[in-house]
């Protein structure tokens, strides 16, 4: 039987519910024609990946104890299968001869809509993919996830569908031009750059713009906004040194996402700095090298501890972020580990807007804990 997971749009306050609502695990949490009395109750809702039947009637069980929450798309799942696809256009676009036949813009452009449609469809989810759980080395995801935060703020800042749809596109491609530097020496590289490295990536917009030109790209802001992303508001970015509001906002976009998104981002040599870390950086620089309006926009969008950011709660439970919440600083967390330091079963939804939940630090995942990111966020893997 078809399921439904309920959104925000789904909810209303003293309106009169028109299904039978249950939780990941089947049970039934509200009858039809209850009505909800607070904001609060449909946060509850949301945070537990609440669900109803499409045709329910009167029906008052589920079918099947099988029927889990948001069988019917897994983000994280969608997000492996873009990943393995961004992979290979890659590859087509750096090393094959142009062929229009390809249709390459066109298949850059369609993958962009899919992108959006994951972001409109759990955000949270979205965001909690850029802090934990792909395996694919930082030249494929590093671009997805420049393409994830650039959504972000596309949306809050008022982007236009056609705009949105530019912007990630150069958040995808904006690095085609040092692809064959960042899967050979820098995947594991220590050292600084040698002067050739260097030289390779101030140019790598440039070529980028070239190699995009080449497969048959026109659009003006995409071709833009890859050309402008290493610029900086102070002045001392490349290729073109522009200053100010000299080069588009969609550039800036891009700037700041590349940005956060490498810091993140742990290498072969290194680890990845947390989110508040991250974010913490971008608030400092505001003005120099970043845009200051748009950094701001970050992080409150972002708040400092955003899906996927490992955090200590008060009662000393070890969780993981996984909703923003209404409260930017206040998310919804799930507890994996007790205060005494033993493994939960299943991870535990914790409300961090309770004292007794309240986010105390970052911290680290126990050790030898595997994150299963489809469980922490409610949906379930489907074997190919």
């Amino acid at each position: 039987m078809a399921i439904k997971v309920l959104r925000e749009e789904d909810l209303y306050i003293d309106k009169p519910i028109e299904w039978h609502i249950y939780d990941g695990d089947g049970r039934m949490l509200i009858k039809k024609g209850m009505q909800l009395r607070s904001r609060r109750q449909i946060d509850k809702l949301i945070s537990l990946n609440a669900f109803c039947h499409k045709n329910v009637g009167e029906k008052d069980e589920i079918d099947s104890p099988e029927v889990v929450v948001n069988s019917a798309l897994s983000p994280f799942q969608k997000i492996e299968e873009v990943l393995d696809y961004i992979d290979h256009l890659f590859n087509v676009i750096v090393y094959e001869p142009a062929n229009p036949r390809k249709k390459l813009p066109e298949k850059l452009s369609d993958l962009s809509k899919k992108i959006i449609k994951l972001c409109e469809y759990d955000l949270d989810a979205i965001i909690g993919a850029i802090h934990i759980g792909q395996n694919h080395d930082y030249a494929i995801k590093h671009p997805l996830h420049c393409a994830i935060l650039c959504y972000v703020l596309a949306v809050k800042k008022g982007i236009d569908n056609h705009r949105l749809s530019s912007v990630v596109c150069a958040a995808l491609t904006s690095n085609l031009g040092m692809f064959e530097l960042q899967r050979g020496a820098l995947m594991t590289q220590i050292d600084p750059l040698t002067v050739l490295q260097r030289d390779e990536v101030n140019k790598h917009t440039m070529r980028s713009a070239v190699l995009l030109k080449r497969i048959g790209v026109i659009d003006k802001l995409w071709l833009e906004v890859v050309l402008q992303h290493h610029e900086k508001v102070d002045g001392t970015g490349y290729p073109r040194t522009l200053k100010g509001k000299d080069f588009v906002i969609e550039a800036r976009m891009l700037g700041l996402a590349d940005r956060y998104g490498a810091m993140v981002a742990p290498r072969e040599y290194r680890e990845g700095m947390t989110p508040t870390e991250a974010l913490k950086l971008l608030y400092n620089d505001r003005g120099h090298e970043v845009d200051g309006e748009l950094g701001g926009t970050l992080i409150k969008e972002m708040g400092l501890y955003p899906p996927g950011a490992i955090v200590e709660l008060e009662n000393k439970e070890i969780a993981i972020v996984t909703r923003r919440g209404r409260d930017r600083m206040k998310p919804i967390v799930k507890s994996i580990c007790s205060p005494e330091g033993g493994r939960y079963g299943q991870p535990v939804v914790r409300e961090s807007i309770n004292n007794m939940f309240k986010i105390k630090r970052l911290c680290n995942l126990p050790k030898g804990y595997e994150v299963d990111v489809y469980n922490l966020w409610g949906y379930i893997f489907k074997g190919k």
